[in-house]
């Protein structure tokens, strides 16, 4: 038994073995292959693109097809079959059509209706979505859709940003509201949507906007700063072990991990957020004039209908909602603007992927969900 169990052993390595040499040699031909084609992939490569959503047509398409299934439930379910049929005919797609025609009207009738009250109806509406960590990396994203933006907008337009951040880095986040001051200089109207939560960081952002547009339990404000850090120095004398640090400038170093904290160093550090303070409220002061900064720059946050009574936010509304009704209100397009990069990597990186431990679980897992005997097996 135990030499058959050793034979089976040998068998199933030999076999992985010669399965790994197969697929090395595999992916070996048809790199170079790809290569040959495309003689970019001979280096590393990216290629930004960038990805738009009408708006209107996808509000109109939504429209049509509930109306489509609400009429197949009413039908009687005998001439379903018949009305479908109709439903697909090139007279039904005409009609369609005319009917999309009447409601784009409908929507500038109401536009010229709401001009006529000195109402904002934008000619194009711009939408972007900017979901926030603590260290602000979606900056380059936005930057890339604001380019694109900025080369196209007028006065006329307005940008919706659907914006959820509870803040982060201090430079990550004065670099992104910056990127938002861009619109702001070229005189397009800017809103800030948030449904759950701009604090800190995120609120700064959202501040730079024309208006604050905010779902009724979003969190908002935490007009503060913190810092927080660990100490292990008592653990280090426990343990014997010495910690060095050599610096060049008073201040180059205030409070460490690893050295004894002075109350002179905990000082200046409480100096410097003091100062990131100070600033932090005069920027939210410079573009909401009306707010009481100091009564309100305490670090607290509030639901969105207490921070709309403190002045924090300016109307307590869905970003869906409020789309859907300005979309209705805008002239011309209502677009969805999507950045992102295409990465091309060469034939050295995608060996490189293909050799990694990570690549091969995966390729494990595929393979033993393929067979029906083994689906209960997980690799994690």
């Amino acid at each position: 038994m135990t030499d058959m169990l050793i034979d089976l052993l040998g068998f199933s390595l030999k076999t992985l073995v010669v399965f790994i040499i197969i697929a090395l040699l595999l992916s070996i031909v048809i790199g170079i292959i790809k290569s040959a084609r495309d003689p970019e992939l001979s280096e590393e490569s990216s290629k930004e693109s960038y990805r738009f959503t009408d708006l209107k047509q996808k509000i109109y398409e939504r429209k049509e097809l509930a109306e489509k299934e609400l009429k197949l439930m009413a039908a009687d379910p005998a001439e379903r079959e018949k009305l479908k049929k109709q439903m697909s005919s090139k007279k039904f797609r005409q009609k369609q059509s005319e009917t999309q025609k009447e409601f784009y009207e409908k929507q500038l009738s109401q536009i010229k209706e709401l001009e006529s009250r000195n109402i904002f109806c934008p000619q194009n509406l711009f939408l972007l979505d900017f979901d926030g960590d603590i260290k602000g990396s979606n900056v380059a994203q936005l930057r890339r859709e604001i380019d694109l933006i900025t080369d196209v907008a007028t006065e006329k337009d307005e940008v919706v940003i659907r914006l959820t951040s509870p803040g982060g880095m201090v430079n990550s986040y004065g670099l992104c509201a910056a990127q938002l001051m861009r619109l702001r200089d070229k005189g397009i109207y800017l809103t800030v949507c948030v449904d759950s939560v701009a604090a800190s960081g995120g609120y700064m952002m959202a501040a730079v906007a024309n208006k604050i547009v905010a779902a009724p339990f979003s969190y908002i404000g935490s007009i503060g700063v913190v810092a927080s850090i660990p100490n292990f120095n008592r653990l280090m004398d426990d343990h014997k072990v010495d910690y060095e640090q050599i610096t060049a400038g008073k201040y180059k170093r205030t409070v460490t991990m690893f050295g004894k904290n002075t109350d002179e160093a905990r000082a200046k550090l409480k100096e410097e957020l003091e100062a990131i303070h100070k600033r932090f409220k005069e920027e939210i002061a410079t573009f909401r004039p009306q707010l009481d900064i100091e009564q309100f720059a305490t670090g607290e946050h509030w639901l969105a209908t207490d921070a709309k009574e403190r002045g924090l936010v300016d109307e307590i509304e869905t970003s869906d909602s409020y789309l859907e009704r300005r979309i209705s209100q805008t002239h011309k397009c209502a677009v969805q603007i999507k950045w992102k990069v295409n990465e091309k990597k060469s034939l050295m990186g995608r060996l490189k992927k293909f050799l990694t431990v990570r690549t091969w679980v995966k390729s494990i897992k595929k393979m033993l969900s393929e067979n029906d005997w083994q689906q209960n097996i997980n690799i994690k």
